[in-house]
């Protein structure tokens, strides 16, 4: 899988770092799951398992709370970025990515629950 990365000065809107237990999932044949690193309200990142398959066909995001369940679904998107990370132990054979999504037009609905989840599952912003 080719690396997509894009500088950080893109970036126009404040992201939030998000709350333990706050997950995003990329659907398609082969899903990606990963606990989601930063959000605002124009798009996220998370870290998931490299499965070394390439990712074409995703076509659903959902934002997912662990101790809730599906908090968002069929949450329209466009992959941004895209790029391994290093492992924070050497001695893991895992291999991370993580991943950068801008959110396509929301609805009412699904922009007022995104508001609603960066009011009150994230944990301060990221600098």
């Amino acid at each position: 899988m080719s690396d997509i990365k894009l500088p950080d000065e893109r970036r126009q809107q404040k992201r939030f770092k998000a709350a333990e237990g706050a997950f995003a999932a990329l659907v398609d044949q082969e899903s990606r799951l990963g606990q989601i690193k930063d959000i605002s309200p124009h798009g996220l990142s998370f870290r998931y398992i490299d499965s070394h398959e390439k990712l074409i066909n995703a076509s659903e995001l959902k934002i997912i709370l662990g101790n809730r369940g599906l908090y968002l679904d069929k949450v329209p998107f466009k992959i941004i970025s895209d790029f391994e990370i290093e492992s924070e132990f050497s001695f893991s054979r895992v291999s991370m990515r993580q991943i950068g999504l801008e959110f396509g037009e929301l609805t009412p609905g699904q922009r007022n629950r995104l508001d609603r989840f960066i009011k009150h599952h994230t944990i301060g912003e990221v600098e």
